[in-house]
């Protein structure tokens, strides 16, 4: 009974989201391509990725991010990477793209903040995973690698992504929709 509880006060706080932005989120790529709403996806799930170029413990987890992203895709989750520094410009994020091998991941520049708000991140690295309706399923730590600033462990002992995208393509509710993520704080939104 709570989880359903919890499922509809996110959905309802999704969609409070989504009207006080006044526009319904788009993911649009940075070559100013679109890839459909955030409402309508295709595919069992989207899971996005918020991220800084100059984040340590961002760029440590760029190697999980792919290996989820890769082992994922065939399943029907797509994924994207939200580079959420407003000042990064198209060509910086091409360049982290390859520094950091990020080829199975579609890249978006979200310095309006709209995707950034939907899903309620204010860390990076974080990941929001959303249902094809744009119900957001999950957000919070991509894995446990780091226990605190500066403390990480030598190998996670818990994969929270993982463990949600199962729970989801396997029907099921998720079972810790809301982990802490550490790392970077997200900066302010332009003005």
């Amino acid at each position: 009974m709570k989880r359903v509880a919890l499922r509809i006060a996110l959905g309802l706080a999704f969609a409070a989201l989504t009207a006080m932005a006044g526009e319904v989120v788009r993911l649009t790529d940075i070559d100013g391509v679109d890839h459909g709403r955030l409402d309508s996806a295709p595919g069992r799930a989207t899971a996005v990725f918020f991220i800084l170029s100059d984040c340590p413990i961002s760029n440590q987890l760029a190697p999980e991010i792919n290996r989820i992203c890769t082992d994922y895709s065939g399943r029907g989750v797509r994924c994207y990477l939200a580079y959420v520094d407003p000042e990064v410009s198209a060509d910086g994020i091409r360049r982290h793209q390859r520094d950091f091998s990020y080829d199975c991941c579609t890249p978006l520049h979200d310095a309006s903040r709209a995707l950034t708000e939907a899903a309620g991140a204010t860390i990076t690295p974080e990941a929001a995973i959303f249902s094809p309706t744009g119900e957001l399923l999950y957000r919070g730590r991509i894995n446990d690698l780091y226990a605190g600033l500066g403390k990480k462990r030598r190998e996670p002992t818990e994969h929270d992504v993982r463990r949600a995208l199962d729970e989801i393509l396997a029907g099921k509710a998720v079972s810790r929709p809301r982990t802490q993520a550490i790392g970077c704080y997200v900066p302010p939104k332009e003005l």
